[in-house]
C-alpha cells in the first residue's frame, strides 16, 4: 500500500536485529550462482510470491519479463483501488441504465442513480495475468484513503451532506457485488485467489479528527467491533459463494505495521468472523527498514496469527536502508524467521514483494530509507536479492527436513493393520500424534505430546481400500488432513470434518524398523509422509508432510487403545 508510517522512536526500538544462531555476519552477502530464483524457491513453500505492477508496466516487455521470471502473482499497485474505478469526479447514470450494464442493485436500494464504474484497467491487467499464467491479488475493496469523497454523500455531490449509515451499508454493498461480479463473470476472473476486502482499517483518522474520511464520519468510531467493516466481508463471501468460489478464493484484511497492532487486528478478524469464518486471516503490509522492526518483534507477530489460526499472506514486502550491507543482512534474517514460522506449522500462503525495483519503488523518495528492494533496476539484482535466496538454501526446506539421522529402508511395501483404536508413537521423538490443546474442531493443528491416554491422542484406523486407510480423531468427526490436499514439502498437518477425501487418506509403508510404519499420504501419490520437522523432541513439536525418506523421524508404531 502507498501509505507508510514510520514509527521509529529509540524508545521503541525493541531489541537489536535477529539473527540466526551461527552465521557469520558476512553469510549473506555470497553471491549466488545456482539457477535458483524466487520462483522456483519461495514459491515452492509460499505456493504464491508475487510483486505488484501498474497499468503502465504491463506493456513493457522489460517489466513483464521481470514479473514472469521471479513471481506467479500479480498485485496491481493502484488500478483496483477505489478512486482507480470510481474516478475522481462522479459520473453518475440512472438504476436502469446500471442493471442494463449489469451492475448489481441490491434490494430496497432507495436512490436513483449510481456511479458508472470504470473496469477497462481493471481488465487490462486481468487480461496481462490470464495471458501470461500469473494469478492475482484483488487489491482493494474498502479503504478510508483513495476514495473519492462524494461517494459517502447525498446525490454522490461533492456539496452533498453525508449519507446515513443505510444508504452507505447499500452503496458498498451496490460497489463490493458489481466489482467482484465483473471480475469473476469475465474470461479472466479466475487469475484471483485472494482479496483483500478491507484495508488499514485500524489506522483510519477518527471521526471528529481533520483527516477523518466518509468512513468514520458516517458510521463513526467503532474501535475493533466494526459492523460496516464485517458487512462489507459478508458482501464479498456472498459473492464468492454465488460463484462457488469460497474454498477457491480467500478473504483478508490488510494493514501496516502489523506488529504493533497485533491484539487489535486478531480482536478484530474475530469479530468479523463471530458468526461465520468469512475473513480467511491476514494480509501483513510488512513495510519494513533495517532500525525498525527488530526481526524479532516482527516474527513474534506472525506467530502470534499463526496460533490465532489465520492464513496470512505477506502482502507488500519492502525493507527501507541506509546501508545495503545492512539491508542484506536484515533479509537474510528475516526470510530465515518467515521460513521457520511456516516450517513450524504457519498457514503463509503467499510472499508479495511491494515493487519490481528500487527506481519503481514507492520509497524512492523515502530519505534516507530508500531502496528497499530486491533489484536496483528490471535487471539488476542487489546483494539483498542473493541473502534472500541463500535464507532458502540455508533452510529446513533448501536442505531437507531429514539429512542428519539414520538411512533406513525408504521405499518400504504397503501394509496392513487390522481396523481399530490406536495411539500413534513416533520412533524419532517417542511422542504420540496428538490434536493441539486436546480441542477437536476443523483446523485443528496436529502435533507431537507425552503419552497421556487423552482422547486428543486416539485415532481410529479404518481400511478404506486400495491400501489406504483413515484415521478418525476420537474428539470427534473429524479425520487426520493435509492442508488442502497438497503435494509439497512442509504442508501441515491438522485434524478437519471427516469427508474420507484424498486428503484424508494414507498407506502405510514398511521400514526396517520392526513395528514402524511410514504413513504416506495418498495427496501425493505416496512420495511424501508425516514428518516430526527436525528431529524434534519436544511436547508440541509440528507434524508435517516431507517427501519420504524412511528416516526415524517419519517412522510411527502403531500401538492398540481400548
Amino acid at each position: 500500500m502507498k501509505k507508510y508510517v514510520s514509527i521509529i522512536l529509540s524508545a521503541l526500538l525493541i531489541g537489536s536485529t535477529f539473527c540466526t544462531p551461527g552465521i557469520q555476519a558476512n553469510a549473506a552477502t555470497t553471491n549466488n550462482t545456482s539457477n535458483a530464483n524466487l520462483l522456483n524457491t519461495y514459491g515452492k513453500v509460499f505456493g504464491k510470491v508475487g510483486n505488484i505492477l501498474d497499468a503502465s508496466q504491463i506493456s513493457d516487455p522489460n517489466a513483464k519479463s521481470a514479473i514472469k521470471k521471479e513471481y506467479n502473482s500479480v498485485t496491481a499497485e493502484n488500478e483496483m483501488k477505489p478512486d482507480a474505478i470510481l474516478g475522481h469526479s462522479a459520473n453518475v447514470i440512472p438504476v436502469a441504465q446500471a442493471k442494463a450494464l449489469g451492475y448489481y442493485i441490491p434490494d430496497n436500494y432507495s436512490e436513483s442513480t449510481v456511479p458508472r464504474l470504470n473496469f477497462t484497467t481493471v481488465d487490462n491487467m486481468l487480461k496481462f495475468c490470464f495471458d501470461n499464467g500469473l494469478s492475482m491479488r484483488g487489491h482493494t475493496l474498502l479503504w478510508h484513503s483513495q476514495t473519492p469523497d462524494w461517494y459517502f454523500r447525498s446525490g454522490y455531490s461533492n456539496n452533498g451532506g453525508y449519507v446515513t449509515p443505510d444508504v452507505m451499508n447499500k452503496r458498498m454493498e451496490f460497489y463490493i457485488k458489481t466489482v467482484m461480479n465483473h471480475v469473476f463473470s469475465s474470461k479472466y476472473g479466475s487469475v484471483i485467489y485472494a482479496w483483500d476486502v478491507a484495508n488499514e482499517y485500524l489506522h483510519a483518522a477518527p471521526a471528529g479528527s481533520d483527516k477523518a474520511t466518509g468512513w468514520q464520519k458516517i458510521y463513526g468510531n467503532l474501535g475493533t467491533k466494526p459492523g460496516f467493516v464485517k458487512q462489507a466481508f459478508q458482501y464479498a463471501y456472498d459473492t464468492l459463494a454465488y460463484y462457488k468460489l469460497t474454498d477457491k478464493v480467500k478473504l483478508f484484511y490488510n494493514d501496516y505495521n502489523e506488529y504493533m497492532e497485533v491484539d487489535n487486528i486478531i480482536n478484530l478478524i474475530n469479530y468479523i468472523n463471530s458468526d461465520k469464518k468469512i475473513c480467511a486471516g491476514i494480509g501483513m503490509q510488512s513495510h519494513l527498514s533495517t532500525n525498525f522492526p527488530s526481526v524479532a518483534y516482527y516474527k513474534s507477530a506472525l506467530q502470534a496469527f499463526a496460533k490465532a489460526g489465520f492464513e496470512i499472506q505477506i502482502t507488500e514486502l519492502d525493507v527501507g536502508c541506509t546501508s545495503l550491507s545492512e539491508q542484506s543482512k536484515y533479509y537474510y534474517d528475516l526470510m530465515s524467521a518467515i521460513l521457520s514460522v511456516k516450517k513450524s506449522g504457519a498457514n503463509i500462503t503467499a510472499l508479495v514483494f511491494w515493487g519490481l525495483s528500487d527506481d519503481h519503488s514507492w520509497r524512492r523518495n523515502d530519505k534516507p530509507y530508500t531502496r528497499a528492494l530486491l533489484y536496483s533496476n528490471y535487471s539488476t539484482p542487489k546483494e539483498a536479492y542473493n541473502s534472500v535466496l541463500k535464507a532458502y538454501s540455508d533452510s529446513a526446506y533448501g536442505t531437507g527436513s531429514s539429512t542428519t539421522k539414520d538411512d533406513t529402508n525408504t521405499s518400504g511395501n504397503t501394509q496392513t493393520l487390522n481396523d481399530g483404536w490406536y495411539y500413534i508413537k513416533n520412533v524419532n521423538s517417542q511422542k504420540y500424534l496428538q490434536v493441539a490443546n486436546n480441542v477437536g474442531k476443523a483446523a485443528q493443528n496436529v502435533e507431537l505430546g507425552t503419552g497421556s491416554g487423552v482422547a486428543g491422542q486416539k485415532w481410529y484406523l479404518t481400511n478404506v481400500g486400495n491400501g489406504y486407510v483413515t484415521l478418525k480423531s476420537a474428539l470427534g468427526n473429524y479425520m487426520l488432513d493435509v492442508y488442502n490436499g497438497e503435494n509439497k514439502d512442509g504442508s501441515n498437518i491438522r485434524i478437519y470434518n471427516a469427508y474420507s477425501n484424498d486428503a484424508q487418506k494414507f498407506a502405510l509403508k514398511s521400514s526396517s524398523t520392526n513395528g514402524a510404519y511410514g504413513i504416506t499420504t495418498m495427496s501425493s501419490n505416496q512420495t511424501k509422509a508425516l514428518d516430526d520437522y527436525n528431529f524434534q523432541t519436544f511436547d508440541g513439536a509440528n507434524v508435517c508432510q516431507w517427501t519420504y525418506g524412511g528416516t526415524s523421524n517419519q517412522l510411527w508404531i502403531f500401538e492398540a487403545a481400548k
